[in-house]
């Protein structure tokens, strides 16, 4: 079934970030080819996977007085590392320590003022 996605919820430790309006969870998991001659599956590859990761980015309205984004924002020009939590559908959650690689912000004289995070995942998930 089919859920709405107006009910996400992102958090920087326990602190909410607001004016969010597009995040993606894009987890990869590295595959090593294992081919190797074969007489049982003939002209197919083998794979093993190898390391788990995942890159993403936060987008959304700039909100400069919005404690959750300064948490980004120091968190980038601090180069810290911040436990994000990431809840798509406001029930099912996703944790994980991040590095914010890149904080971009977009001014546009006929529309909105715009901010975006790219986010890298440090370690492993915590589901639940």
């Amino acid at each position: 079934m089919a859920k709405a996605a107006y009910s996400a919820v992102i958090k920087v430790g326990s602190t909410i970030v607001h004016d969010i309006s597009s995040v993606e969870l894009p987890f990869k998991t590295d595959l090593e080819e294992t081919t190797a001659f074969s007489s049982s599956a003939p002209g197919t590859k083998t794979f093993i996977p190898t390391l788990r990761g995942m890159e993403t980015k936060l987008s959304g309205n700039w909100n400069v007085g919005d404690p959750g984004q300064q948490a980004l924002e120091d968190a980038y020009f601090g180069r810290q590392l911040v436990q994000l939590e990431i809840s798509p559908d406001g029930v099912k959650k996703y944790s994980f320590d991040a590095w914010i690689g890149e904080y971009s912000i977009k001014a546009d004289v006929s529309g909105k003022i715009e901010v975006e995070y790219s986010v890298t995942i440090n370690g492993d998930v915590t589901r639940a």
